[in-house]
């Protein structure tokens, strides 16, 4: 049997593969912050293809801390039914299922990946039901726009999320700690200027991720925790920070995280995902990946330009991953899983 569809347990969730597909937002016109219908037949009908997990897209653990409002939330008991619908359609299809939590954090505006889309949105786009819940975005993570009482506020805030998560039946949370949101906002010492705990070396910059996990851990027995870490601010393949989050800081922090949590998505820095400089290359970050693979000893998923089954499951006997996610070749190929299956099972 190749590896790709080998089982893999992590903790006490077993996956019937190492497939896994990641965070793809739908287009949705919802902006009350509910699972709707829209958002329920995608993951049904993707939960179909035979994936091992299924990561959604992101939600919130509050009103503001969204970057756009046609985004889910997980900021009151009210969202709960709608995620215990969701979960409920994807275990049908014997598939397991994580939810990821994200902040949006401060200056959106600067964030390469979303700087053209939010600045060709109208100002109608991030007002939400509610006169009162306009977005009103962070200026700065730093003290005076940011106070401790404050990032405990938000701490907090993702507990509270991670309790609705449990409560609705998914089998993980994933901590979105990268592509220029909030975590990554600390990550980053281009960003992080703060003077106190928070700031400074990189296991304190680090310190809002490590308390959000802890608090999630302490009060949340029952549920995986992933973390989606950027190891580095920019891409193996390009430098387009020179003060960014470094390689070996972003490894530090990841050895620290892996004492924490049950497993690692790696992903890209402030650079976001997938910036169009490294289209061309198989497994943007695979180099990344692999290093970090070989100082823990938690599983390790690799997303971001693995295209075929073949690259993917070579990634896995190769020691760079444990499980792969398959995202765009998936949404341009429903039948990605079974010729897979059909190529290197044969």
């Amino acid at each position: 049997m190749s590896k790709l569809f080998e089982e893999i347990t992590i903790k006490n969730m077993t996956l019937k593969n190492r497939i896994v597909m990641p965070p793809l937002a739908v287009r949705n016109e919802e902006k009350g912050g509910f699972v709707n219908e829209t958002i329920l037949n995608y993951y049904e009908k993707m939960s179909k293809l035979g994936m091992g997990l299924l990561i959604t897209e992101n939600a919130f653990p509050s009103k503001e801390s969204r970057v756009m409002p046609n985004q889910m939330l997980l900021s009151d008991d009210k969202f709960i039914d709608g995620h215990k619908e969701l979960v409920k359609r994807v275990h049908n299809n014997d598939v397991k299922i994580a939810i990821e939590i994200n902040h949006a954090g401060a200056n959106l505006f600067n964030i390469p990946e979303l700087k053209n889309m939010l600045m060709n949105k109208d100002e109608s786009d991030f007002v939400f039901e509610d006169e009162e819940d306009s977005r009103k975005p962070l200026k700065s993570i730093n003290e005076e726009d940011l106070p401790k009482e404050k990032i405990r506020e938000i701490v907090i805030s993702f507990k509270e999320a991670g309790r609705r998560a449990r409560d609705a039946g998914y089998d993980m949370i994933e901590i979105h700690a990268g592509h220029g949101f909030l975590i990554n906002q600390f990550l980053s010492p281009m960003i992080n200027k703060r003077k106190d705990e928070y700031g400074g070396i990189p296991l304190n910059r680090a310190r809002i991720l490590f308390e959000i996990i802890e608090e999630m851990k302490s009060n949340l027995r029952d549920i995986l925790i992933s973390v989606r870490l950027p190891v580095a601010d920019n891409p193996p393949q390009y430098k387009f920070y020179d003060d960014g989050l470094s390689v070996d800081d972003g490894l530090l922090i990841g050895k620290e995280v892996s004492y924490k949590v049950d497993m690692i998505d790696i992903t890209g820095g402030y650079s976001g995902s997938r910036p169009k400089e490294i289209w061309s290359y198989d497994g943007y970050f695979k180099d990344y990946s692999k290093r970090l693979k070989e100082l823990v000893t938690i599983p390790v998923n690799l997303t971001g330009g693995i295209k075929t089954p073949d690259f993917a499951n070579y990634l896995i006997e190769n020691g760079y991953c444990d499980t792969v996610g398959i995202g765009r070749a998936l949404l341009s190929d429903k039948k990605w899983i079974e010729k897979a299956k059909n190529l290197l099972e044969r």
